[in-house]
């Protein structure tokens, strides 16, 4: 199995909504390899945060919280959490991708190399929120879609449309700009937008 037919046997269990995000989401939408990824990027939403945690661990996984230093927090119960970050990085001590190292009790740096991840060893979540049928943008509420358009699946594999993948990743100013574009092009919104949208995008990152 590839990876995100791994994440989706093991969340199975879960019976949570989520959706794979960032490069994997893109090579599911189009139905080829654009590149290799060193990282699993997953949406799941707020109300379900210590849901997802406590599955973790209680599956030995290490769980980490950013909690704006150069270090993680290490989450051992869900009653020890900052919470002031939206997303969380989860590592099984076997992977050999991402390695921790203990600055102060329960404070660690991780450090990774560029190879790419093939197996279920690491996975970042990153939390979002939904609302009368709506996804939020969690950066912008006034940027959303439904949750039936914000959200494909391939294979029964659930992937967070490619204009929500890119906002998402810190691309909010180019974001914009492509919605721009799509919108004086008198786009509908349906499944052909985000096949647009992923055009427009990489065209747009051809040119500049």
């Amino acid at each position: 199995m590839n990876l995100s037919e791994q994440l989706n046997c093991f969340m199975a269990e879960t019976e949570l909504d989520y959706a794979i995000c960032g490069g994997h989401a893109i090579d599911l939408f189009i139905g080829a390899k654009t590149r290799p990824h060193k990282d699993l990027d997953v949406v799941i939403f707020w109300e379900d945060r210590d849901k997802i945690i406590q599955y973790m661990l209680d599956n030995d996984w290490a769980v980490y919280e950013p909690c704006g230093t150069p270090y993680l927090q290490k989450i051992n119960n869900i009653a020890n959490q900052i919470r002031v970050k939206s997303n969380i990085w989860c590592i099984k001590p076997s992977n050999y991708h991402y390695k921790c190292t203990e600055h102060e009790k329960d404070m660690f740096a991780i450090n990774f190399d560029d190879s790419e991840q093939t197996d279920l060893g690491y996975i970042e979540f990153l939390f979002n929120t939904k609302t009368d049928g709506y996804f939020l943008y969690s950066r912008n509420y006034d940027v959303k879609r439904k949750l039936n358009e914000a959200v494909f699946h391939v294979d029964n594999i659930p992937c967070l449309a490619p204009e929500m993948v890119h906002n998402k990743h810190r691309k909010s100013c180019v974001y914009d700009e492509i919605l721009d574009i799509i919108k004086r092009q008198g786009m509908p919104i349906t499944r052909n937008y985000s096949m647009h949208f992923l055009a427009v995008f990489m065209s747009y990152y051809i040119t500049k």
